[in-house]
């Protein structure tokens, strides 16, 4: 038979080597070299408060009072007589440590039969470090869209989707305006929720605000700096976090926005230290016997028959001055 070596037949049009016809000689198995895996983005929650080291896991720290600083005194001295004797009134806080820790158990028999694609160990690794920062994350948003831990707020009547009604600059100037008025200081960050962000972005009155009536240069809406640059602020940060929030084994998962629709403005110190105000800070405490923070540790169970792959910060992120913060929602 032409083009059939020995050993081969043909079956009508399907070849077939050594009793195997062609669709039996390769069983599928999975890539080695690809895998898909979904993991949280755009999270900024290192960067909102500033990390503070401390010894224990408990403690106190001095406030000074705000209304006696910035008290106008009666500096005239008489010739001759002392100088007008003013005086200190500090009061003080606590901040409280807790321990977040995430954790997950290998047996060891799915080490040792797993495919190496699989890599059970680094996907562990990066399942709990995401795992813990999303929780970070979701922590910061709420702390930061809870009225109470602001100076004021604010619900906008239109959003800033509405190109007609919507007053996005104002709304912006009214709350460094009220950060302002309350602390004396100006604030230097400001938080956008993804779809906030795209709806100020994009608002006829910010193109024209910020880049002048008419210029088209370049198309589209603004970029971050150049709002950073026109409202003196230092950073803009845009939280695009997401998170589930179906149950754990719902059948069709939903999911929304870590920051909602918010906007949110302060004033974080670049330089904490003594004597410096700031919207808040990150108290972070490292016991002995423990690694830093999101460090990984490996450990093995040796009852269970498991490899424990945990991470674990401890800290309390928490605001010390609401005074230096303004809340927008509805963006």
């Amino acid at each position: 038979m032409d083009g059939i070596l020995p050993g081969n037949v043909s079956r009508g049009d399907v070849r077939a080597y050594a009793g195997a016809t062609g669709r039996d000689l390769h069983i599928d198995v999975p890539l080695s070299n690809i895998s898909i895996n979904y993991e949280p983005q755009g999270l900024i929650a290192p960067m909102i408060y500033p990390i503070v080291n401390v010894e224990k896991e408990t403690g106190v720290y001095y406030v000074w009072a705000k209304a006696e600083n910035m008290r106008v005194h009666n500096a005239v001295r008489a010739r001759g007589m002392e100088a007008n004797r003013i005086t200190l009134d500090v009061s003080s806080d606590t901040y409280a440590i807790k321990n977040y820790a995430l954790a997950m158990d290998i047996p060891y028999e799915d080490l040792s039969n797993a495919d190496a694609s699989l890599n059970l160990r680094g996907s562990a690794v990066r399942r709990v470090t995401s795992g813990l920062q999303l929780a970070w994350e979701d922590r910061e948003a709420v702390t930061l869209t809870t009225t109470t831990n602001m100076t004021s707020s604010t619900a906008l009547a239109n959003p800033w989707s509405d190109n007609d009604n919507a007053t996005p600059i104002d709304d912006i100037w009214a709350g460094i305006n009220a950060i302002r008025r309350a602390s004396g200081y100006m604030p230097n960050v400001a938080i956008f929720s993804h779809p906030s962000w795209i709806n100020f972005a994009k608002h006829p009155d910010v193109i024209d605000y910020i880049r002048g009536k008419g210029d088209n240069v370049g198309g589209g809406g603004v970029m971050e700096g150049q709002v950073a640059s026109v409202f003196g602020l230092d950073r803009i940060l845009i939280g695009k976090g997401q998170k589930t929030v179906t149950a754990e084994g719902a059948a069709v998962a939903t999911y929304t926005d870590i920051w909602s629709t918010a906007c949110v403005l302060l004033y974080v110190n670049p330089t904490p230290g003594l004597l410096e105000p700031s919207h808040g800070y990150t108290f972070r405490w490292t016991p002995a016997g423990f690694p830093g923070a999101l460090t990984v540790e490996t450990y093995n169970n040796i009852r269970p028959h498991t490899e424990s792959i945990e991470t674990h910060m401890f800290q309390d992120e928490k605001t010390v001055g609401p005074d230096l913060g303004y809340l927008i929602v509805g963006c």
